[in-house]
């Protein structure tokens, strides 16, 4: 019997070890790429197991206040500020919106989107997506939001509409920089949206109030602040 019972401690003890050297995070879907190889460099180097889950900004909220596990958001800081969730928030770069054409589309300019070849136009959803928010205000700045009235798509994240590029399904969509870098080869021309045309898009962590004080957390937000995050974070266009 005590052995049972010693052995059932440890067992407990070996899974507790094991919570506790687990980070979770979770981010918006348009960072996937990113996001799963700053976890996939930073659990290489440290030996600390870390997780991800992506979605839509709303999506992301929902599962931060759900799972108490979840120790720290990441996404645009002017989605993750109004959750309240996050006791302060570290800088990790900026994001640029980029409008994508299907193959065999050329595109020098958004005005080019007045033309009739482009039928259908795709975003990600302007009420839970940042870069849906940035492209529905960069057509309505530039004076496009009229003139396209019945020709956009809105969809739910950025990969979503990258899918769509790529497959043909819209003739041009609108994403971030990381996500036209991954649709090279894949799809026609692109350009990148103004900067004056939308509000700054600040990627940020945010972290997580009373989650954050595990030593996975800590270790997780030291390596975001180094050279090696910062090389893995350029490479994806931020």
């Amino acid at each position: 019997m005590l052995q049972r019972c010693l052995l059932a401690c440890m067992a407990f003890l070996l899974a507790a070890s094991a919570c506790a050297d687990t980070l979770l995070v979770a981010a918006g879907a348009g960072y996937r790429r990113p996001v799963m190889q700053l976890l996939e460099d930073f659990t290489q180097s440290s030996g600390i197991r870390a997780e991800a889950s992506f979605g839509n900004m709303k999506q992301v909220e929902t599962q931060a206040r759900q799972n108490p596990g979840i120790a720290l958001l990441i996404g645009d800081r002017a989605f993750l500020e109004p959750m309240g969730l996050a006791e302060r928030f570290q800088h990790l770069g900026t994001g640029q919106l980029v409008l994508v054409a299907a193959r065999g589309q050329a595109i020098a300019s958004l005005d080019e989107l007045r033309e009739p070849r482009f039928k259908r136009i795709a975003l990600p959803d302007r009420t839970k997506a940042v870069y849906g928010k940035a492209a529905a205000t960069c057509l309505e700045r530039l004076g496009l939001a009229q003139p396209l009235q019945g020709r956009l798509l809105e969809v739910a994240t950025v990969p979503q509409v990258g899918a769509y590029v790529a497959t043909g399904e819209v003739d041009a969509g609108f994403v971030n920089r990381t996500e036209a870098l991954a649709l090279q080869g894949r799809a026609g021309a692109s350009i990148d949206a103004p900067q004056d045309c939308y509000a700054p898009i600040e990627l940020s962590v945010g972290v997580l109030q009373g989650r954050a004080d595990g030593a996975a957390a800590r270790a997780f937000l030291d390596y975001l602040a180094s050279p090696a995050a910062r090389r893995v974070l350029e490479r994806h266009g931020m």
